[in-house]
């Protein structure tokens, strides 16, 4: 397993670019709900979907295999750590108990952490391993459709899109 500080090149940059457009683009009008429905209805890697927006924002296309090899970089840190935090939280949210609000906002400050760490090893997997060719054209669509299609053979997100191409950086 991965751990925070293991990513295979030493300590993990968490205040990063990446975390940065993630940041800026989540929170644009519809983005965040157009991504936690694609997480719920198709196990979307929240993460991995704004990487690929990422990428092409950068003006750099990912094949399918990238796009798996950095899905395979992070695995173990999502499946064993993010998932379960947020099952957590969304099982504290049930009990419907004003008593365990406070407890719950903890849960979720420790879960986006560990959001951090996860994008922080993509991150790192981003500068070790240069996945993708620089390309002119806008690969925000083809990257993030790429990944979803991966997942469940057609969808889109095109509030992510429209919110990653207002910060291109190409």
């Amino acid at each position: 397993m991965i751990g925070p500080h293991d990513s295979g090149a030493g300590a993990l940059q968490y205040d990063n670019e990446f975390w940065r457009f993630s940041l800026a683009v989540y929170c644009q009008a519809e983005v965040e709900q157009e991504c936690l429905v694609l997480q719920q209805a198709l196990g979307i890697d929240v993460n991995l979907l704004l990487f690929c927006a990422w990428f092409g924002a950068r003006g750099v296309a990912l094949s399918k295999e990238q796009i798996e090899t950095a899905s395979g970089a992070v695995a173990a840190w999502h499946d064993q750590v993010v998932r379960p935090l947020r099952g957590v939280r969304q099982q504290i949210k049930t009990l419907k108990r004003d008593a365990f609000e406070n407890y719950r906002t903890k849960v979720k400050g420790i879960e986006l952490e560990a959001e951090q760490v996860e994008q922080a090893i993509l991150f790192s997997f981003s500068k070790m391993d240069s996945p993708g060719t620089a390309n002119s054209g806008d690969a925000i669509a083809p990257n993030v459709n790429a990944y979803i299609e991966m997942k469940s053979g057609k969808a889109s997100a095109p509030q992510l899109i429209a919110a990653a191409s207002r910060f291109k950086m190409v």
